[in-house]
């Protein structure tokens, strides 16, 4: 798929296709329903990526196509895995003017779960903060949305930024991979695996945002190692 292409066609061409195993029902009407939140996102005059639409649409097709392949095993389910995580990886540094190629490489080269929990916290890109939300389509405060992401992965995360910053496996920058923490007092935020790049939801006047944390003393953390 040409990144020129619109993403939300090129997923219900490949709904009636076959080749992803998104239904109608299941991958194009969950498309749909992201799609309402950016739009009553910006209806309400609040910030959204400008690649917000290219990446939720994206992120949700590879959602779909890890958890077939975590299922099956095949090499088919993998491939179609590398298309759309690589696309929606290609999206997220092209919102932040990263190197895309630099961007496709952090994830494909983390562990399945961190892939999933990246992947899940970008379907939510454009829905609204909300203090003491986490419910998808309709609102994350920030440790809302990582509890969110790694849910689905298998991991449940305490619900508090501090909590859960204590309870990953402190790692150093240069180790942390996409899908790990990254904290400051008062806020947590995942990693992208490239320079500063994270998906967080920070604030309220504000939605779930592919960014850059500007903060030069931060810690990183991996939820699926426990100290």
């Amino acid at each position: 798929m040409s990144l020129t292409t619109s993403p939300l066609s090129f997923l219900r061409r490949c709904a009636c296709s076959g080749v992803i195993a998104l239904t109608m029902v299941g991958g194009v009407t969950a498309v749909s329903a992201f799609d309402s939140a950016l739009v009553a996102a910006a209806d309400s005059g609040l910030p959204v990526n400008a690649l917000a639409p290219e990446i939720t649409a994206s992120a949700e097709a590879a959602v779909a196509a890890l958890d077939a392949y975590v299922e099956s095993g095949s090499v088919a389910d993998e491939r179609t895995l590398a298309f759309f995580r690589g696309t929606a990886a290609r999206y997220a540094a092209r919102e932040l003017g990263y190197d895309e190629l630099a961007m496709v490489d952090a994830w494909s080269t983390t562990t399945l779960a961190h892939q999933r929990a990246v992947l899940a916290a970008l379907t939510q890109v454009g829905v609204p903060y909300r203090t003491n939300t986490s419910i998808e389509g309709e609102g994350f405060d920030c440790s809302g949305l990582t509890t969110y992401a790694w849910q689905g992965s298998g991991y449940d995360l305490f619900r508090q930024s501090g909590s859960q910053i204590s309870q990953a496996k402190a790692v150093s920058r240069d180790e942390a991979k996409a899908g790990d923490l990254v904290h400051y007092p008062g806020h947590v935020m995942m990693y992208l695996g490239v320079g500063d790049a994270i998906v967080h939801s920070i604030q309220t006047g504000r939605t779930v945002e592919v960014d850059e944390f500007r903060r030069g003393s931060v810690s990183f953390g991996d939820p699926t190692l426990s100290d």
